[in-house]
């Protein structure tokens, strides 16, 4: 079965739900395995034995023949960690990406970063979402984790939590998320310097956009194509200050891609335009108040649309 795909990325998430997954040449994302525990077999399943070099392994295959393989261990973290170096091993590619979710007493996130990143040098993309964790949980877990691509980060931190990055990164795409306190800081931005960033819910102030702002005038990042954050209460004036921005308006709306994953993209007809050192062009889109969104627009888009400047007066 498995010399028949032709093998390029392997995603492994532990939790609630985990799983080995990969993506052929073709971009098709298939399940290979699911792995479970071996109380979670059902009395009337019908269970076969496959050995995978000295491995033998419960296993159930799904009716719907997608090719999915249900394995049962007594521990689900040994047997991602058995199946996953097996496969990476057999098509001689790194594990691109790692997930851990769900509830600490099933992910245990010491274990799976000390796994991986005593196996490879680095991972390209890595998510990390917990209700339950400790926040000495989350430091090590960033300490350890040696990241190329892309982090997401979703868990609960307390009023103080602050966390500064070990290395310098130049990020795809960066999302955290702490609840109820958001700790990302303005330096944590500059540490990662993510390609693409969005988040919901953030402790930015109108200040930390404007130095954002003069930063990339300056030369930061060169690589940023979009960030969107949204503030408790956004105050242009704040932001603009000392900025040569120019405000434009476009008789149609403007169309802007920012990511593959979004079906639709953003649309606006007023925003302010400014250039870095560099002569690239972005557009800042956001409106006074409480709750509402910054977001800075780096052009060509996504998909290489070039600032339309013939539309824009």
């Amino acid at each position: 079965m498995l010399r028949k795909k032709r093998m390029e990325r392997v995603s492994v998430c532990i939790g609630n739900y985990s799983t080995i997954r990969f993506e052929t040449t073709d971009s098709i994302d298939h399940t290979l395995f699911r792995v479970s525990t071996l109380s979670e077999i059902q009395d009337d399943s019908r269970i076969e034995y496959l050995k995978i070099e000295d491995t033998v392994v419960q296993t159930q295959k799904e009716k719907d023949g997608r090719g999915c393989i249900h394995s049962y261990f007594e521990d689900i973290f040994i047997g991602i960690q058995t199946l996953s170096e097996i496969i990476s091993d057999f098509f001689s590619v790194p594990i691109y990406r790692l997930s851990v979710t769900g509830d600490r007493n099933i992910n245990d996130p010491r274990r799976a970063i000390n796994w991986i990143m005593n196996r490879q040098e680095t991972i390209a993309e890595c998510s990390y979402h917990s209700k339950e964790t400790s926040e000495e949980d989350l430091t090590y877990f960033l300490d350890t984790l040696r990241v190329t691509k892309s982090l997401d980060v979703f868990v609960k931190t307390s009023e103080n939590f602050q966390y500064s990055f070990k290395y310098p990164m130049n990020l795809d795409y960066l999302h955290v998320q702490g609840r109820p306190y958001p700790w990302l800081t303005i330096n944590n931005l500059i540490e990662t310097n993510p390609r693409y960033s969005w988040m919901v819910e953030t402790n930015f102030t109108s200040e930390d956009m404007r130095m954002l702002l003069i930063l990339w005038i300056l030369g930061w990042n060169p690589n940023l194509q979009t960030l969107e954050f949204r503030l408790k209460n956004l105050d242009l004036q704040t932001i603009l200050n000392g900025v040569p921005a120019i405000y434009r308006e476009t008789p149609e709306d403007l169309s802007y891609k920012w990511s593959d994953g979004e079906e639709e993209p953003r649309y606006f007809d007023y925003f302010f335009e400014i250039r870095n050192v560099n002569g690239a062009v972005a557009s800042i889109v956001a409106d006074n108040g409480p709750n509402e969104f910054f977001s800075l627009y780096v052009w060509p888009d996504r998909n290489g649309q070039q600032y339309p400047l013939e539309r824009i007066v």
